[in-house]
């Protein structure tokens, strides 16, 4: 691992630009609703409950953001419907792996999941969804991608850039309402913070103690504290004594959180396959095959990329 800061790793990481659209956990939300069929504004309040106020602020994001597009079912009165874009539909892939993630490391019963996903391709069969290397074909994970730094010289970092960049404050919620679609409730509970985001991604970058953290991502140590217990509660981290006088611990990333590696790596390629390029001092290599990291999210199964028509949910099907 380098030497560079953490912090400013995470900021000019494709990764940030991706949540600065999609890191919170309304906006994701409305995607899981889009992504289930539903495209309009009544169906997004019933089965989000979000608020009018964040509901129409979201979706107009979206809609300038070119994830999705309006167009209007009814003329009097004048009402639309959201359907993705070209751009939308490209997150298919992350979709699936965080819906993956949720069908591993959640109570399928508590939030809603659907027992399988079917992936119609040829002959029907249960879908798994895994991020592999676009080159070789791979399964990508947190052990076989390396790090390389690009530049000998870093600028100075704006803490107040680098949690803007990440998404939104939002504090992690343990409770389900059971008045609302809880599906995929727990993923988004966990990366729809900002605070929660950074530490993972710090985490996944090799930070491990409460100092380490604090220095190199300018979080106030209440607000650190408090998401590093709530991770550890959530068992995404681990928390192990280093130190016994006076007591001092470090937070690794469980099975459960570096299992959010391909997610993130899935959203990164969206950034990399639909936005200008990045400048950035790091490049991601797949060390499997030495070549520069991009990602693709097949059927465990049959080796095809899922399409969104493809794929069925099958809710009847739940625990």
């Amino acid at each position: 691992m380098t030497d560079m800061q953490i912090g400013y790793q995470i900021l000019t990481s494709p990764v940030a630009r991706a949540l600065q659209i999609l890191g919170d956990r309304s906006t994701m939300l409305i995607m899981r609703d889009v992504f289930l069929g539903r495209h309009r504004f009544n169906e997004f309040f019933e089965y989000s409950q979000l608020s009018k106020g964040t509901l129409t602020t979201r979706l107009e994001a979206l809609v300038e953001n070119d994830v999705l597009y309006k167009t209007p079912y009814l003329q009097k009165p004048l009402r639309y419907e959201y359907r993705l874009t070209p751009k939308g539909k490209a997150l298919y892939s992350w979709a699936l792996m965080i819906w993956q993630w949720e069908s591993d490391w959640s109570n399928k019963k508590e939030v809603g999941l659907p027992k399988n996903l079917i992936h119609s391709c040829n002959v029907e069969h249960q879908l798994v969804p895994v991020c592999v290397c676009r080159k070789c074909n791979g399964v990508i994970d947190v052990t076989n991608v390396k790090v390389v730094q690009l530049a000998t010289e870093i600028s100075k970092l704006d803490f107040k850039q680098l949690h803007v960049s990440i998404g939104t404050h939002r504090k992690i919620n343990v409770k389900k309402d059971l008045n609302k679609d809880n599906s995929l409730g727990h993923i988004t509970d966990i990366i729809g913070d900002r605070w929660s985001n950074l530490i993972i991604a710090a985490g996944l970058l090799g930070l491990k103690k409460f100092e380490e953290f604090q220095l190199q991502l300018g979080i106030a140590t209440n607000v650190l504290a408090a998401r590093l217990k709530a991770l550890t509660t959530l068992d995404v981290l681990d928390r192990k004594q280093y130190q016994s006088n006076p007591p001092r611990f470090e937070y690794r990333l469980s099975a459960k959180g570096k299992a959010l590696y391909g997610q993130t790596m899935s959203l990164r390629q969206w950034v990399l396959d639909y936005f200008p390029p990045i400048d950035s001092d790091i490049q991601l290599v797949h060390a499997d095959c030495g070549e520069d990291l991009n990602t693709d999210v097949i059927c465990l199964t049959c080796g095809e990329s899922p399409q969104l028509g493809d794929v069925s949910f099958d809710r009847k099907g739940s625990d």
